[in-house]
Order: structure tokens, then sequence, then C-alpha cells
């Protein structure tokens, strides 16, 4: 009533608010994705959404897909630029490249935290190819970081 959700109308126009409630862990996407007039959102599985279950998936359903950085890259061992491989670059680049080609922003969780240089380089590497949500655990860290 306020306007503090951001709500779909009939399936096609997002009004914006200041709180966007996205589902994640196990929400099924068909309690979310035919329902018209809505103030919650689907978390897209990011390193899925090429299967055929995602194929209507835009931002109108997901505005973010997420995954677990840790699965999709393994253990990042290595705190110098640059911190992934370009085969993991490469994954990273498609995964945002795929997202994006839908309105769809990205998010990793579960990145490294510790040591310090090696999360502040994930951070790095994340925002510049494009990520659209930072996952922190540490507000206070990443409030210094910016």
């Amino acid at each position: 009533e306020q306007g503090y959700l951001t709500t779909l109308k009939d399936n096609e126009t997002i009004i914006n608010g200041p709180v966007t409630v996205i589902c994640t862990g196990n929400t099924p996407l068909n309690m979310v994705g035919p329902v018209a007039n809505r103030d919650y959102f689907f978390d897209a599985h990011l390193e899925s959404l090429n299967d055929t279950q995602y194929a209507d998936v835009t931002s109108l359903i997901s505005p973010i897909a997420s995954t677990n950085f840790e699965e999709v890259f393994g253990k990042v061992a290595s705190d110098t630029d640059p911190v992934l491989t370009e085969e993991q670059l490469s994954v990273l680049r498609a995964q945002i490249a795929t997202a994006k080609s839908r309105g769809i922003g990205v998010r990793y969780w579960n990145t490294p935290y510790y040591p310090i240089r090696l999360r502040n380089e994930i951070w790095r590497t994340l925002l510049r190819e494009g990520v659209t949500l930072l996952n922190a655990d540490d507000l206070d860290a990443v409030a210094e970081f910016f």
C-alpha cells in the first residue's frame, strides 16, 4: 500500500520500489512465472539459464540469477590479478552474457571471504566483468571496499 515493494502488473510492467522480494532456494518457478500481478520474483539458477526449463525466464520473472561461485569456479587460491584463469573468465563472461541478454542481473554467492586480498580481488573481478549484485556477508568490509 505504501509503494515500497517492486511489483509486476499484467505480466508486462515492472514498477520499481525500494524493496524487491526475490524468492531464492528451491522456490518453484511455476509458483512465480505464471502470476501476472505480483510483488515477488524468482532467483533463476544462473548456471542453468540455457536449459529448456528456463527458456522463457526474463527480468519480468527473475531480475537476478545467481549461483554458487565455488561450484562453478572451484577453490580459488591465487590472490593476484588476474585472480581467475582465462578458462574461468570465459565461463564467467558467458554466464553474465546469457543473463544480460534477457535483462537479468547476475549474483554469485559463496565467494571467498578470506584471505582478504583474495576476497577483494574476486570482488574487483566480478564487478569489472559486469556482475550486478555483489554478495557479501561482511557489510563493514564491503562498505570499506567502496
